[in-house]
């Protein structure tokens, strides 16, 4: 029950933490255009650029349905500057959408405007708690990150929004025992939320159950309750990254079911092998008794979480047909989980490293246990006219000339991990023999490039790169990775010339 609990958090954050990604992607292109161009900064054109990189990302980040970058009116003297992009369900694009006027509304009208003014007066990046938008008549929850000025003056805001009702109905979909049920909770409004029918419930929390489910979260343990009629629960809760709390109610008796059966299951096998053991324990206990004990220490650590192990007994008979059996299970729960370590850590695109792999060897590179990062160089890649394809002959053709990217640079890195950390952009952290060969790799990098993409007319496989190394001044892995960064913009306008488009 734990085990499900938590796999359910994950799925569900996954699908969060990919909005708050896409909101950071977009704040941190906004943030770098108005360093760049500060005299600008209320121009057209830099709007423009911030709403056509922003509408790119959330056309790539799956649940979706609007994003939004909006001025301070305090600021513009207007309450309508900025742009507001949405999709309906069953639509694959964002279409311009009319702008809320913040100036017709009150700061406390949390269902017009509290997108804007609850992030400003945290300021800092959020989750809204759900909230019905009378703005597009659905009940959403949204990540909010807030913009300032160099001088600390609110600037505005960058968000995206989310159907909620998409989320219930993926825990909706989880089959729990017989009658389990799987809820959201809020906390801080002490609601609770579930889906019927694809219709959104929402209740008011009782004391009795906050009291429970807080319980339960400070302890991360299973809880077992009582309801007024003498019906026994056990309740479990996982929080998740937007500081809901997702939590399971399982009937006590279906859970004594099952644990009754394995019981029975457990004593059948051990009278099984408590009759074999007498049959030939004056001759061969040591022979019978080596086994057991081997098969008792790796169930031990089968009911610690280590599978990684399996042991098969050779007495040819019945313990060594149990401990095949345990084998068995063993390894396919070892490769079930290996698979979702695998999925969790994959772009689904193009079959590289995502930001999470790209993360955890990152903090891997900067502990360095083991040495293996005294040297390294990092390139910064980013995929150019990916926006020009997508509008000129679809996403499936965008999804193509990524999918491409990304096997053109794990042709020419052939030794180190590539990563793609955004929607157009990739990682590539080089050491080891690729280390060695940097320049050498760099510069076939730049010439092997340009070539056509499928059967795509006019379409060529461009990228604009940077590379820095470790050492000097860069003397942290931030650092080198800024310079990257920064050479890859030079490129990118270099190369921008070049195509004159």
């Amino acid at each position: 029950m734990s085990g499900l609990c938590e796999q359910e958090m994950l799925r569900i954050d996954n699908k969060l933490n990919l909005v708050s990604h896409s909101v950071n992607i977009v704040y941190e292109y906004a943030d770098k255009l108005k360093k760049m161009n500060m005299a600008d900064l209320f121009s057209q054109e830099y709007l423009d650029n911030v709403r056509d990189y922003a509408v790119s990302v959330a056309n790539h980040t799956d649940g979706a349905m609007a994003v939004y970058f909006r001025y301070s009116p305090d600021l513009t003297g207007s309450g309508t500057t900025g742009c507001f992009w949405t999709r309906t369900k069953g639509e694959t694009e964002f279409k311009s959408n009319p702008i809320t006027d913040l100036l017709d509304y009150n700061s406390t009208d949390l269902e017009h405007v509290g997108w804007f003014y609850v992030p400003k007066e945290a300021g800092t990046p959020i989750w809204m708690a759900p909230y019905f938008n009378k703005n597009l008549d659905v009940l959403m929850i949204s990540y909010i990150i807030p913009l300032y000025l160099d001088n600390g003056e609110f600037l505005g805001v960058v968000g995206m929004d989310i159907d909620f009702t998409s989320i219930l109905n993926d825990v909706d979909d989880v089959s729990l025992y017989e009658s389990g049920s799987v809820s959201l909770a809020d906390l801080g409004e002490r609601l609770v939320y579930s889906s019927n029918g694809g219709e959104v419930e929402t209740q008011i929390m009782s004391n009795e159950l906050y009291n429970h489910i807080t319980t339960v979260n400070k302890s991360e343990e299973l809880l077992s309750v009582t309801d007024k009629e003498g019906n026994s629960y056990v309740i479990c809760c996982r929080k998740l990254s937007n500081d809901m709390m997702l939590f399971v109610n399982v009937p006590a008796s279906e859970i004594n079911n099952d644990r009754n059966n394995l019981i029975y299951i457990l004593l059948i096998c051990t009278l099984v092998i408590f009759v074999t053991s007498s049959v030939f324990i004056l001759k061969r206990t040591k022979w019978i008794t080596t086994p057991i004990e081997h098969l008792t220490a790796i169930t031990d650590k089968y009911a610690k979480g280590d599978w990684s192990e399996q042991y098969i007994s050779n007495t040819n008979d019945e313990v060594q047909t149990l401990s095949e059996g345990i084998a068995t299970m063993a390894k396919n729960t070892q490769a079930y989980i290996d698979t979702l370590n695998h999925l969790a850590r994959t772009d689904a695109n193009t079959g590289i490293g995502n930001k999470t792999a790209y993360v955890e060897l990152v903090d891997k590179l900067k502990i360095n246990r083991e040495g293996l990062f005294d040297n390294y160089a990092v390139v910064v890649m980013d995929l150019n006219l990916l926006k020009k394809t997508n509008d000129t002959y679809g996403h499936e053709a965008g999804d193509l000339l990524i999918k491409e990217s990304a096997h053109y640079m794990c042709s020419i890195f052939t030794s180190s991990p590539v990563f793609r950390i955004g929607g157009d952009e990739f990682a590539a952290i080089l050491y080891t023999s690729d280390y060695e060969k940097r320049d050498e790799l760099i510069k076939k990098f730049g010439e092997n490039m340009n070539y056509k993409v499928g059967d795509l007319p006019d379409v060529v496989l461009s990228i604009s790169y940077g590379m820095a190394i470790f050492g000097g001044e860069l003397d942290s892995y931030e650092k080198v990775y800024e310079k990257a960064d920064e050479l890859m913009y030079q490129k990118k306008r270099e190369m921008k010339m070049e195509r004159k488009d």
